[in-house]
């Protein structure tokens, strides 16, 4: 009961059904549990790179986290560079991340939710905030 998603109407229980019985109770878990694996990871390479800092913890599957390169701290300046790296990386077309505003400053959201999404989708997802970071961030 207490682990139940709400089942008042006829199709969304159909739904779940599929998904369950697709995958099992197991599969289903040990995917959400390899999503957590994936997140962690993702926020480790946040956590190791110095152009970046993770802004909130990850005990689910959303990292939130912005470019801070080393040598600005204006607010402003690093909105900019934020919003930037957002839309150089989701008009890449090869991945969508989103962002919000936490005290004033922009940060960037990835997600790690798709039942299909594997280890090699986080690496190239981390690939490409990077190549970005460098095209966005770094002067020529």
């Amino acid at each position: 009961m207490e682990y139940g998603v709400a089942l008042g109407r006829r199709f969304r229980a159909l739904k779940l059904w599929f998904v369950l019985r697709y995958f099992g109770a197991d599969g289903l878990a040990r995917r959400i549990g390899e999503h957590f694996r994936l997140a962690g990871m993702f926020a480790d390479w946040i956590d190791q790179h110095p152009g970046f800092e993770r802004v909130a913890p990850v005990p689910l599957t959303t990292v939130c986290f912005r470019a801070h390169p080393a040598d600005i701290d204006d607010r402003d300046a690093l909105n900019r560079i934020n919003d930037d790296l957002m839309n150089a990386v989701n008009e890449s077309g090869r991945m969508f991340i989103t962002q919000t505003k936490l005290n004033g400053q922009t940060i960037l959201r990835l997600v790690v939710s798709h039942l299909r999404t594997e280890e090699r989708h986080v690496v190239n997802a981390w690939q490409l905030l990077k190549e970005q970071y460098e095209r966005v961030c770094v002067p020529p």
